[in-house]
């Protein structure tokens, strides 16, 4: 115990060293590109600085992704392999840096020198494609989430879309297609049985996954991620979690409790008039926290992570879809699977965790106290007011997501070393017989039940 306490230790500065480098660098590069570079063309009066502005505005986010996928990929692999390392209680990578800290980058540069095979046979053009249409949704995928997660920052409000939700669905079922494409393209027996499983698994999983988050956007009223994480401020009774703000009216009765106001029973009365609408509330929180639990699934599902590893199962498959490809070509393979966890860890944080919200209601968060705010909000004005570094009303909602995201990751980690694998007929039969089924009915049951209850009141 005192030796895993000591592995946990390492592991806990491990990531907050590696977090630190990510968003640090992120930040720094979103600041020069969209901040620093336009504020040095401010006092130029002339067409080409003004289209220099402008490209550096729409590029900002683009920048930005390219910058953290590579990176937080590098990072989410040390970190599973820590984590596993620690649920086995063992030692995981340790060597190269300090206490392993470089283990991944040596491991990237590897594959990076490595060379690049192409099987006799096989189709050279769709197999180089292949992994680079499996990789670029994740890029594009990711960009109207940025809006939803720094909290509508004005260097990301280029890419926040009317229906973002609606766009991040659509890129995610591409990436099968890559898998389709290089399974077959290989001239393997072996990858073209693991992109077969691929598309079958997509297909399964994707229905309960696009009905858990279409019934979130019923109760939300939008498609506009950036609207649907607004709509979950003001602590953990307004997420979508607990009912999609069917608990908005019990918030409200708390804050004016704590604020001393006379009518507070009043205004719970008016929320929930009458016990239909207390029932209805409890058949929308129930809903809600079952919707977590299928999306979770089918996400782990679409992106192949275990128990749903099927078109990989290396007992069976040798490696599945990606069983020839080596160098550059793997790693590519390799950074999509790991930012594909990123980006459904962050559609899950949106969707149903508030965003950027901080879990305390309003009346209970020393952050939405005046005493508290004014020295803050002083001491980030002189980054705000004069070289425009920092912004607080973004700083803080992105440590929020930061967690949630990661903490979510951490559980899919925990996920793959507690559960075995499916085998493929029980896969199949869990996601048609059970998954499709059940957010079937719980969407019927949101849309009687939301009319019950005043939401996001």
């Amino acid at each position: 115990m005192i030796a895993n306490a000591a592995e946990i230790r390492k592991f806990t500065i491990l990531s907050w060293g590696w977090l630190t480098i990510i968003f640090g660098l992120v930040w720094a590069v979103s600041w020069l590109v969209g901040v620093a570079i336009p504020l040095l063309l401010a006092n130029v009066q002339a067409d080409w600085a003004r289209l220099v502005t402008e490209i550096c505005q729409v590029l900002t986010p683009l920048v930005a992704v390219m910058v953290f996928i590579p990176i937080n990929a590098m990072f989410m692999v040390l970190a599973e392999r820590r984590a596993l390392a620690l649920f086995t209680v063992r030692k995981g990578p340790n060597r190269v840096g300090p206490d392993g800290f470089l283990q991944t980058l040596a491991d990237a540069l590897k594959l990076l020198f490595k060379e690049d095979i192409t099987p006799r046979g096989a189709d050279a053009f769709m197999f180089t494609l292949a992994p680079i249409i499996f990789f670029a949704p994740s890029i594009f995928g990711a960009l109207p989430l940025l809006a939803a997660v720094t909290n509508n920052h004005n260097l990301f409000q280029v890419v926040n879309l009317p229906t973002g939700i609606f766009y991040v669905l659509a890129v995610s079922s591409v990436p099968v297609v890559g898998i389709v494409m290089g399974g077959w393209a290989s001239n393997n027996k072996y990858s073209l049985v693991g992109a077969l499983r691929s598309a079958a698994q997509a297909i399964s999983y994707e229905i309960p996954l696009v009905l858990s988050i279409i019934t979130v956007c019923l109760m939300a009223g939008t498609l506009d991620v950036v609207k649907i994480a607004e709509m979950q401020k003001g602590g953990l009774l307004n997420w979508n979690i607990l009912g999609g703000g069917a608990l908005s009216g019990l918030n409200k009765y708390f804050q004016a409790l704590a604020a001393g106001q006379a009518d507070a029973h009043q205004m719970l009365s008016q929320y929930y008039p009458d016990w239909g609408s207390v029932i209805a509330t409890v058949v929308l929180i129930a809903c809600t926290v079952l919707l977590v639990g299928i999306y979770l699934t089918g996400a782990c599902a679409e992106i192949n992570r275990i128990p749903f590893d099927l078109p990989e199962a290396e007992s069976e498959l040798v490696s599945g879809y990606n069983t020839e490809y080596s160098g550059i070509k793997f790693a590519i393979f390799f950074l999509a699977e790991f930012t594909n966890l990123f980006i459904v860890s962050t559609i899950a944080t949106v969707m149903f965790l508030g965003g950027g919200d901080c879990p305390l209601p309003d009346w209970l968060n020393p952050l939405t106290n005046p005493a508290v705010t004014q020295p803050v909000g002083k001491f980030f004005s002189f980054f705000t007011d004069r070289i425009h570094l920092i912004d607080p009303s973004t700083f803080f909602p992105a440590i929020w997501v930061i967690i949630k995201v990661y903490a979510l990751v951490f559980f899919a980690i925990l996920v793959r070393g507690t559960l075995p694998r499916f085998r493929i007929d029980q896969l199949m039969a869990f996601g048609w017989k059970r998954l499709v089924p059940l957010s079937l009915i719980i969407f019927v049951l949101v849309t009687f039940a939301k009319g019950a209850v005043r939401l996001h009141v």
